[in-house]
């Protein structure tokens, strides 16, 4: 099966749970949560540096999408329609508390941080250098505002194009790619202010 068969067959199997979906069939809901479960969390754990909040975001926006599946216009990817969902409930919780009170809140457990938490593609074993760079970068990009942690989490850590993003955010690309532009800059000062080395293929 070559590559554009495999895109033709994922499309329409996401078509037929979409279908199953707003039958409400509850075997769509576990598909789909098993299927973009740890894209969800991970957007939702960047995006709030909050675990616990982060999992009520994760079940709120499969929830959601259960319940609204009619919504779902088929313009555009599947995940990208969990995606926004899923950002416009962490714009909700970060409107009802303070920013401020949910990052310096206890941060996650070392374990967890070592199974995925990070959000950061690829592993590292705790405790390494690379580890703990991937860990301080984490926390660098959780400082930005945001609409800026926003776009970077879309861009680098989903590796979504400018387009994509703008559909999901709904905002036009040109948009898109000034935050992403700022985003990068900001994220810049604050890890040179940090004594930490930009890297370079982040742009910027």
């Amino acid at each position: 099966m070559d590559r554009a068969d495999g895109a033709g067959d994922r499309v329409e199997e996401e078509r037929q749970r979409i279908e199953q979906l707003k039958r409400g069939e509850e075997a769509a809901l576990a598909w789909l949560m098993e299927r973009y479960g740890s894209d969800v969390l991970r957007t939702a754990a960047l995006l709030l540096k909050d675990r616990y909040l982060a999992e009520d975001v994760s079940q709120e926006t499969f929830l959601t999408a259960f319940r609204k599946a009619d919504q779902y216009r088929g313009d555009g990817a599947l995940r990208g329609w969990l995606l926004r969902i899923a950002i416009n409930l962490c714009r909700s919780r970060m409107r009802r508390a303070s920013w401020q009170r949910l990052f310096f809140r206890e941060r996650m457990d070392l374990d967890q941080e070592a199974d995925g938490w990070s959000g950061w593609p690829g592993s590292a074993e705790p405790g390494t250098t690379d580890w703990m760079n991937r860990m301080s970068l984490r926390e660098e990009i959780g400082k930005l505002p945001l609409l800026y942690r926003e776009v970077i989490v879309l861009y680098y850590f989903h590796e979504m194009q400018t387009a994509e993003i703008a559909a999901i955010l709904q905002e036009s690309e040109g948009t898109v790619k000034s935050k992403l532009h700022r985003a990068r800059k900001k994220l810049k000062q604050q890890l040179e202010e940090g004594g930490w080395e930009y890297e370079s293929s982040w742009g910027g």
